[in-house]
């Protein structure tokens, strides 16, 4: 339990370190990622975590972000359902449970299909998150998106049913 306190502290560390320096000027003028980041955590700590990554995420000017905060009985439920609101994202950033026990060690980057088509603003986000994630945990965790793995491709055609997904 300790040695557990101690990684989600190291994890913090990196946060706040990249956070410092992570602000991106150059992207004030530029059109921001409509991001949704969804916390299926359930303990204190990973939910300091999460507030810790959006706070870094805010910083780079790459986002606007909203969160919701979901309790799921598997990281693999639909934490969302039905979209009862006209609001859709480009990336949905969900931060599934099992990661305060290590059962899971991917954070999933839920998008339409990339294409060539695809706001090179997103594929910026994308690849920004992917180096906060690997960094801030110092490799610990990583960022998967919908090119990557089955499980973020599963969850993008259900949001995109469900109107969360632009």
């Amino acid at each position: 339990m300790a040695l557990r306190k101690l990684a989600y502290s190291a994890i913090l560390i990196g946060f706040l370190l990249l956070g410092a320096g992570g602000s991106v000027a150059s992207q004030a003028d530029a059109p921001k990622v409509q991001l949704l980041l969804v916390d299926e955590t359930q303990t204190l700590q990973a939910s300091i975590l999460v507030q810790v990554l959006a706070q870094t995420l805010i910083r780079t000017g790459l986002f606007e972000l909203q969160a919701k905060i979901v309790n799921v009985q598997s990281s693999f439920d639909d934490p969302l359902g039905p979209n009862p609101t006209d609001k859709q994202y480009e990336l949905i950033l969900i931060i599934p449970r099992g990661l305060e026990d290590g059962s899971l060690r991917e954070i999933w980057m839920v998008t339409k299909p990339i294409t060539f088509g695809t706001r090179p603003e997103l594929l910026t986000a994308i690849q920004t998150i992917k180096s906060l994630i690997e960094q801030g945990t110092e490799g610990r965790l990583k960022a998967i998106g919908v090119m990557d793995d089955f499980a973020p491709a599963w969850f993008a055609a259900i949001f995109a049913w469900h109107g969360w997904l632009q």
